[in-house]
């Protein structure tokens, strides 16, 4: 099992974001690496002298600030930044606009910081921006949500598409072993990862023999990362199909949220919600056997291993080459693939037997 190593990030999460909705635990994080040696290893792949991590200056800019899931992000980063010893910024709007996001990185690159760590609300939109940061030398890494591959360097992917398609989907028929009509509710249409986690989902319900038992509503919905939208939008699809069995968001606001108005409306037992969401959100569900499975990753370790990543790149231990390792010490070690694309792939099933064992 991984829970030990969940709740190493998960302790430092619940402490950085104290009196927010997660519940407290405090536990030992993971060893920043080059610990053992004192100093950077930049020096030896550089060939020059290492950079003094002090003057190391990294942006964290998550699609907006505020939303639980990016606070625990935050506090890996945050966590990475500490054990560095370089200055880790936490920048952003608390508004889920992109405009407000092209401001906030536009507004970032006269700061100079050596690299920028950010989760795109609309991936092509930002891309001017992020290509300016780029033009200035400044390094892009994209975590969660990816921007365009020539607006960043390294794209960390929580879960392969495929793999997260394929998470949820197991977590749907855990909720409803019969199968049954489908639903999707995502964050926009111009949200990466949330168009092709559900563009894949449809495409294996077509043609993988282990999701024959389920059938889809073609159209999505969309929420924009809100629970009170999130919430009319799952009655919505209730009302206008009598036979709906699930709802699936890849949002870890929406999830809960259509549980939440599947409860509302006395459905509970005959329709369920599922996607990704913290455990902290759907514990009281999953408890009280409204809900059997919901899915995600440890969201504090993808923060903490983006920014190891970001300065890598920045002190040149690592280069954005297919083949590149990326060492994180106790969160692991990752590849660089082709496009620059990072792959976590660490997936969470939560049900009964194991929602007390994740604070976060």
């Amino acid at each position: 099992m991984r829970t030990q190593r969940q709740r190493k990030l998960a302790g430092v999460s619940v402490i950085a974001i104290a009196g927010m909705i997660l519940a407290a635990c405090s536990t030992t994080a993971p060893t920043a690496p080059g610990d053992d040696s004192g100093s950077s290893s930049s020096a030896e792949s550089s060939g020059g002298d290492s950079p003094n991590p002090a003057d190391i200056k990294i942006f964290m800019a998550p699609k907006f600030t505020g939303l639980a899931y990016f606070e625990v992000a935050r506090a890996g980063g945050e966590k990475a930044g500490s054990e560095l010893g370089i200055d880790f910024q936490y920048i952003g709007s608390d508004k889920p606009e992109t405009t407000e996001q092209i401001a906030t990185l536009t507004n970032a690159v006269p700061q100079s910081p050596d690299a920028l760590v950010v989760s795109a609300i609309d991936g092509d939109a930002v891309a001017p921006a992020l290509k300016e940061a780029m033009g200035k030398g400044i390094k892009v890494v994209t975590y969660d949500a990816d921007a365009a591959a020539d607006a960043r360097d390294l794209f960390i992917n929580q879960l392969s598409y495929e793999l997260a398609a394929k998470t949820m989907l197991d977590a749907a028929l855990l909720n409803s072993p019969d199968g049954g009509l489908v639903a999707f509710i995502s964050a926009s249409p111009t949200a990466p990862n949330h168009t092709a986690h559900v563009k894949i989902m449809k495409e294996l319900i077509d043609t993988d023999p282990a999701y024959s038992s389920l059938s889809y509503v073609d159209t999505v919905q969309f929420a924009g990362d809100d629970a009170t939208k999130s919430q009319q939008l799952a009655l919505d699809l209730i009302q206008a199909h009598p036979d709906l069995k699930v709802i699936i968001s890849s949002s870890a606001v929406s999830a809960p949220a259509a549980e939440q108005a599947i409860i509302n409306a006395g459905k509970a037992g005959q329709v369920w919600a599922t996607g990704f969401a913290l455990p902290s959100s759907v514990r009281d569900f999953i408890k009280s056997g409204d809900s059997v499975a919901f899915a995600l990753w440890d969201p504090a370790e993808l923060g903490y291993v983006a920014t190891i990543a970001a300065y890598q790149l920045v002190t040149g231990e690592i280069t954005t080459d297919p083949g590149t390792v990326i060492d994180a010490g106790d969160a692991g070690q990752y590849t660089v693939l082709e496009g620059g694309e990072v792959q976590y792939n660490k997936p969470l099933m939560f049900t009964a037997d194991n929602i007390d064992d994740f604070d976060f």
